[in-house]
């Protein structure tokens, strides 16, 4: 799989992919860089529109449609009640920008997507400072062929019994099963309980580990139930949490 962009739309690190049943890990490489132009623009829906002025979704050239299908506004993606009344950037390389019908300006405003759905699209900015595309590579590389055998590798790895907690522990365990987890506005001050936990938790390998070993998702056993446990510590901007689901 080859893409374009700024930087890598999927990272190596994160969490692996379902694909035809298998379980994959993604790695990329840069194949090539270029300058590129940002464009800051926005969709406006319309009802009316003269005809020499819209263009078919699937007339737009296929750069147009690539950069529209990334954000989730594809020909397939949008539908009666999809929201148009959006601003998004689209970044093109410049030696491509002859092959689009869009950038620097559109040579037809309004555009028409399968469902019906109409939105005149204009560029409100643009700007090409420290502005490079890169040509991202990636190869998948299967993990198990099965979701399956990939479940039972996690637990055979890294699962680990949770006991011999205290009473404050226990506690706040039970806590962090219920709905919403066990959460720690940001600004409030962590029980020792919690910070006990957390020393617990780093004893042990992490599945997907987390920055200062802190953060991250960790596979346990807790009265006799595999739980899968989401790790948090990020004071400056969600809070600390500990989150589980059974598994």
């Amino acid at each position: 799989m080859i893409v374009d962009d700024q930087s890598p739309p999927i990272w190596e690190d994160s969490r692996p992919w379902v694909c035809d049943g298998g379980v994959y890990r993604l790695s990329y490489e840069v194949r090539n860089e270029r300058s590129a132009t940002r464009y800051f623009w926005h969709l406006t829906p319309v009802q009316q529109a003269n005809q020499d002025n819209i263009v078919q979704f699937d007339e737009l050239p296929r750069l147009d449609r690539e950069k529209f299908r990334l954000v989730g506004l594809g020909d397939s993606d949008v539908d009666e009640d999809t929201p148009l009344d959006i601003g998004r950037t689209f970044v093109y390389a410049n030696a491509d920008r002859n092959q689009s019908a869009l950038v620097p300006t559109p040579d037809r405003s309004v555009i028409e997507w399968s469902s019906g759905s109409r939105a005149r699209f204009s560029i409100t900015d643009s700007n090409s400072k420290n502005a490079t595309l890169k040509t991202y590579r990636y190869t998948a590389h299967q993990l198990a062929p099965t979701v399956e055998a990939y479940g039972q590798q996690l637990r055979t790895r890294y699962t680990f019994e949770l006991s011999g907690l205290s009473d404050a522990e226990r506690n706040l365990v039970e806590k962090a099963i219920g709905k919403y987890g066990y959460n720690i506005d940001r600004g409030g001050s962590p029980s020792d309980a919690f910070w006990s936990l957390v020393k617990i938790f780093q004893q042990h390998e992490a599945v997907a580990d987390g920055k200062e070993g802190v953060t991250g998702d960790y596979l346990t056993t807790y009265d006799g139930q595999v739980y899968w446990v989401e790790l948090v510590n990020g004071d400056d901007f969600w809070g600390r949490k500990i989150t589980t689901t059974k598994q």
